[in-house]
């Protein structure tokens, strides 16, 4: 498929999604995180990388907190020129930064890799590809990770098959409000 179609898809997800009142997307996003919680690989990781919530994107500041309060280690994106995983220290501690997402002020960097990558994106297909916003960063970053990747999306952003190329990366697991794919 040509790129025309991943901006296509993009912007019919984007509508969909955007379309969620704010009360839907919280209780969709505490569905979600009641699943991710529940996973052996989260249960087990000692670090894990979260991206800071936007928008309509799936809520991760609760996600945050409570792999805190389970003693985990939170690292989250500083974007420059590519993504660095920086660690999370405090919600005090984060200042928007490029394209208006919050990012830690005090960059701390951490001595391991992530267990588990929370990764966001536009769309996943069933194939486990993942569509992100086209500036290809958490294909970047993934590529560089060992960690299990795990796609958090509303179930409406899951489609059959995304048009993809041979950089783009996939996801280990999709957890969902109404699904979890493997």
């Amino acid at each position: 498929m040509t790129n025309t179609s991943k901006t296509e898809l993009r912007k019919e997800i984007l509508a969909k999604r955007n379309a969620l009142s704010e009360s839907e997307r919280m209780e969709k996003s505490k569905i979600i995180m009641r699943m991710l919680l529940e996973l052996d690989e989260f249960k087990s990781a000692k670090c894990i990388a979260f991206y800071v919530s936007k928008g309509s994107e799936v809520a991760t500041l609760d996600m945050i907190k409570n792999a805190l309060a389970l003693d985990k280690e939170v690292l989250v994106p500083h974007t420059n020129h590519e993504i660095e995983l920086i660690k999370f220290t405090s919600f005090d501690d984060l200042a928007p930064a490029k394209f208006g997402i919050l990012e830690p002020k005090t960059k701390i960097k951490s001595e391991r890799a992530p267990d588990v990558i929370v990764v966001p994106a536009l769309a996943f297909d069933l194939d486990m590809h993942r569509l992100g916003y086209g500036k290809g960063y958490y294909d970047k970053l993934l590529k560089t990770l060992n960690g299990i990747r795990i796609g958090i999306c509303f179930d409406i952003q899951i489609v059959d098959k995304i048009p993809r190329h041979e950089h783009d990366q996939k996801i280990d697991v999709v957890v969902s409000d109404k699904r979890l794919l493997r």
